[in-house]
């Protein structure tokens, strides 16, 4: 196997939902505490995965909802640093 498909896959995963946890809580001001933000993209992962399944375009792997989901958290701790935070006031 080539080394560079597993490498692609996790950091492609990872990357891909980054600007999500930056996102999400810039446009909707209710989802800026990690409980909410988690909760929603559990929920929007969750459907994601089962519409690949349903509609047969990819399968529901749990590797990919977890990598997805760390980049989201990834990306929610950026938009939380103080730095991002006195940029946007």
């Amino acid at each position: 196997m080539n080394i560079s498909i597993p490498i692609k896959n996790l950091f492609g995963n990872l990357i891909m939902f980054l600007p999500m946890g930056i996102y999400l809580p810039y446009y909707s001001k209710k989802i800026n505490k990690i409980g909410r933000f988690t909760f929603s993209m559990i929920i929007l992962l969750f459907v994601i995965e089962v519409t690949q399944l349903v509609t047969r375009r990819g399968s529901f792997d749990i590797d990919d909802f977890i990598l997805n989901m760390v980049g989201a958290l990834l990306g929610f701790g950026i938009w939380k640093t103080r730095k991002v935070q006195r940029l946007l006031k």
